[in-house]
C-alpha cells in the first residue's frame, strides 16, 4: 500500500483550484487539491514508527501562512501547470523535518510547493492553457494547520488515515 502526506489548503482556496482542475487534472477525482509534503512511498516501517515520526514533527511546529501568488509550469521536465506558493521558510521547514527519521529519503527533484492543477496533458496542451492562465490574478491566501497522512486505495484514489495538528507556538 502506498502512503502520502500532504497539506490540504483552506475550503474556498480548494474550490477556487478545483474550478480549473476539473478542467485539466486527470486526478481530480482521486485526491482533493493538495501540498504534497511527501511524495507516495512503500511502507517499509510498521506503520506505528510513521505515525510516532509525525506526531513528533507535529508536536512543537507552529502553525503557519501560506499564499498562492502565480501560475508556473514543470516544462519542459514534465507537462504540469501549478499554482505556485510564495517563498516561505516555514514550509520548507516543515518538509525536512517530514522527512527525517523514519521518513527519510533521497528526492529525485528539489521541493517545490504547488498545487498541481493540470497534467497528463501533451506540452502544447498545458502550453495552451499557461498562456490563458497566466493572465488572471492568483492571490490566495490560507492557513496551515496541520498536515494529513494519506493512503492510496486499490482504485488509485486517496483516502485519508491520520490528521496531525501543527501544534508548537511562536
Amino acid at each position: 500500500m502506498k502512503y502520502g502526506i500532504v497539506i490540504y489548503p483552506a475550503k474556498e482556496v480548494q474550490d477556487r483550484v478545483n474550478a480549473l482542475r476539473k478542467r485539466y487534472d486527470s486526478h481530480y477525482n482521486l485526491i482533493p487539491p493538495h501540498i504534497t509534503i511527501k511524495e507516495a512511498f512503500d511502507l517499509e516501517a510498521g506503520i506505528e514508527e510513521v505515525v510516532n515520526h509525525l506526531t513528533a514533527v507535529t508536536q512543537d511546529f507552529p502553525p503557519f501562512n501560506l499564499r498562492i501568488n502565480r501560475i508556473k509550469s514543470f516544462s519542459p521536465t514534465s507537462p504540469v501547470l501549478y499554482l505556485g506558493i510564495e517563498e516561505n521558510p516555514e514550509i520548507n521547514k516543515l518538509y525536512e523535518q517530514v522527512n527525517s527519521g523514519a521518513l527519510k529519503y533521497q528526492a529525485l527533484y528539489n521541493f517545490i510547493p504547488h498545487i498541481t492543477i493540470a497534467q497528463d496533458l501533451t506540452s502544447q496542451e498545458i502550453s495552451d492553457i499557461y498562456s490563458r492562465l497566466s493572465l488572471q490574478q492568483f492571490d490566495l491566501s490560507f492557513l496551515v494547520d496541520r498536515i494529513h497522512l494519506c493512503y492510496q486505495m486499490d482504485n488509485g484514489s486517496w483516502s485519508h488515515y491520520q490528521t496531525f495538528l501543527l501544534n508548537g507556538s511562536y
